[in-house]
């Protein structure tokens, strides 16, 4: 299997895993695209990871490990894109931009709250995909 088709199945993989709340596994698989192959946008993957790794330690009870790492996952989804900081609206096929604000707003929350319990789950966004033009 080339390289390319490996890296699209793993990011769909942990697509679908983070979509259904499945956070540890979709880590799983987008650590192994990201640890394994040299991606132009390793940094918009790696924020993906960090926020699903923030999203774990919420559903574990570690709030201080799920702010650390979502502190971490916003600097990537919001400083290190190759357009001033931001990345592709359809960055890897999906509603990026949206998610990247949805997640902000996580973010906020996560601050908000003093214990996970407080936490609204129904602010976690679905990453959608989109037909890229």
């Amino acid at each position: 299997m080339p390289d390319e088709e490996k890296i699209d199945k793993l990011f769909l993989a942990g697509l679908e895993f983070f979509n259904q709340g499945e956070y540890f596994d979709a880590h799983e698989q987008w650590e192994e695209m990201w640890s394994k192959f040299n991606l132009p946008d390793r940094a918009f993957v790696q924020g993906l990871i960090q926020t699903t790794v923030s999203f774990y330690h919420l559903s574990t009870g570690n709030l201080k490990g799920a702010r650390n790492l979502m502190t971490r996952a916003i600097d990537k989804l919001t400083k290190k894109g190759p357009d001033r900081g931001h990345w592709s609206t359809t960055q890897r096929g999906t509603d990026a931009l949206n998610f990247i604000e949805e997640v902000k707003k996580c973010y906020g929350e996560l601050f908000r709250i003093n214990v996970p319990g407080e936490f609204d789950w129904e602010l976690i966004p679905k990453l959608n995909r989109v037909e890229e033009s």
